[in-house]
């Protein structure tokens, strides 16, 4: 397959990915700027990819060439829909702080922290929430957030004053 051919169907691919409203969405939901597609997503063409049509992680999408005919962008499009949407993923996991597990835990354990010291639910929100609340576009999803990181400091809290007791 040409070259020319390639780097067209690329930026074909990527102008529908950027300007598509159900696309443009989907980079909104996921935190992920129209430039990381730009700049961070490359599309290959295999010729041999058995009986898979395409597949994609945070760096690339491939497309087996059989399914690469006249009418693609009407017919088999939605294989690169079905590759976006892990592309979005891994690139939110490898942006967005709170997808690793360890540092949800570490402030809930500073949460907890301030209560054994004796801090009252306003202090701490005063203190964590603003922190936190950076990382989301959204105030109600960061309002959730911060309840499940309070839950779980609850949690630790509990067991602390339980072996307390014993």
């Amino acid at each position: 397959m040409a070259n020319w051919f390639i780097k067209k169907l690329e930026k074909d691919i990527k102008n529908i990915l950027i300007q598509h409203p159900f696309t443009k969405s989907l980079l909104n939901y996921y935190h992920i700027d129209e430039g990381d597609i730009k700049n961070n997503l490359t599309i290959e063409v295999k010729n041999d990819m058995g009986k898979t049509f395409s597949e994609g992680n945070g760096e690339v999408i491939r497309i087996n060439k059989k399914i690469l005919d006249k009418d693609f962008f009407n017919k088999n499009f939605h294989f690169i829909i079905h590759e976006f949407l892990h592309w979005l993923k891994r690139r939110n996991e490898e942006k967005f702080y709170f997808n690793d597990p360890e540092e949800i835990q570490s402030f809930a354990v500073q949460i907890a922290w301030e209560k054994i010291k004796g801090k009252n639910p306003d202090e701490i929100k005063n203190v964590f929430f603003p922190i936190i609340s950076t990382h989301f576009s959204d105030k109600t999803n960061a309002e959730r957030f911060f309840n499940r990181i309070i839950n779980s400091a609850d949690r630790i809290f509990n067991h602390y004053k339980k072996m307390q007791v014993n």
